[in-house]
């Protein structure tokens, strides 16, 4: 099998749904086995929830005052 052959048209079907918490339970309980079975759907998975936490933790950080004032500048006043 390639790695074209792998990819899995389950992964977009199931997976963001899955991650936004937006599927029932027995949609819920579909994608749960399909991510058990089919390694590709795992990695992507795994990579998602990765990144998703990441991005949570990046908006969290305080923006320095440096930052702040750098970007106030660029701020093109509406009139």
């Amino acid at each position: 099998m390639t790695g074209f052959e792998m990819i899995c048209e389950k992964c977009e079907e199931l997976l963001q749904p899955y991650l936004d918490r937006e599927l029932d339970d027995s949609e819920r309980h579909e994608a749960e086995s399909h991510l058990a079975d089919c390694g590709y759907c795992k990695k992507r998975y795994r990579f998602e929830e990765s990144l998703r936490r990441y991005v949570r933790s990046a908006c969290a950080e305080e923006m320095s005052p440096e930052l702040k004032a750098r970007l106030a500048a660029l701020r093109t006043p509406l009139t």
